[in-house]
């Protein structure tokens, strides 16, 4: 397995369990101030990532051909994507609205959900680039 199929396999695993470890908890889907339409729509964002990561994940498989490695790292990136799209919609806002206590600031800034997602699509832009030299390379 080249390093940038093990990256983007990685990434899609990451994708596929990133909802239950950040938000199977009392700050998200079992917060008692949250009403259930708000509940809903973390789950369905809980699924969409095990949805995502986990079709991303097959079609990483050993044998993929060209077309399945790059839905293979869009999937993925798309899902990171659009946490990171989701702060210029009116009225979001990260975690440390609600809990600060849990999230870190650095000289000012909240490390907030706008850098995993920022960070995450630009690793799956990586990864992807990484495997495609290596396959253009074979």
């Amino acid at each position: 397995m080249t390093a940038g199929r093990g990256l983007l396999r990685t990434l899609a695993a990451t994708t596929a369990v990133a909802g239950f470890v950040a938000d199977w908890n009392r700050t998200h889907l079992f917060n008692p101030a949250w009403p259930p339409h708000a509940r809903f729509h973390d789950a369905m964002t809980i699924a969409l990532g095990t949805a995502l990561g986990g079709t991303a994940l097959y079609l990483l498989r050993e044998g993929a051909d060209d077309r399945d490695v790059a839905l293979g790292a869009t999937l993925p990136a798309l899902f990171w994507a659009s946490m990171g799209a989701a702060f210029t919609f009116p009225g979001t806002a990260g975690m440390e609205v609600e809990f600060p206590q849990y999230v870190p600031k650095v000289h000012g800034v909240w490390i907030n959900e706008r850098f995993p997602a920022v960070a995450m699509t630009l690793a799956a832009a990586g990864a992807y680039a990484l495997e495609r030299r290596s396959r253009q390379a074979a």
